[in-house]
């Protein structure tokens, strides 16, 4: 099954240059496709570094911004509530 996914013009440009740069080191022309597959492998051999990557903290901005839309309901909820309902327990 193919299916085609949109890149940013850079991203591309990147994405051309180590195509370009495998099929010089190993005298073969790589496929897009193959390149792309090896991607996707090594970031599955290594999810935890590259979800890492791309969730960083958040700033002291973006925890005030998130604090001024929450609102005390006046409800008190024990853990266990807590657990019950995120959990099923």
């Amino acid at each position: 099954m193919s299916t085609s996914i949109k890149v940013r013009g850079e991203d591309k440009k990147d994405f051309d240059r180590l195509q370009s740069e495998l099929t010089l080191r190993f005298g073969k022309k790589i496929t897009q496709q193959e390149l792309f597959s090896r991607i996707i492998e090594l970031v599955e051999d290594s999810k935890e570094v590259f979800i890492k990557g791309v969730y960083l903290p958040l700033s002291e901005g973006e925890i005030e911004d998130f604090r001024k839309i929450q609102s005390d309901w006046g409800i008190v909820t024990s853990e266990e509530e807590i657990d019950e309902i995120l959990y099923e327990k």
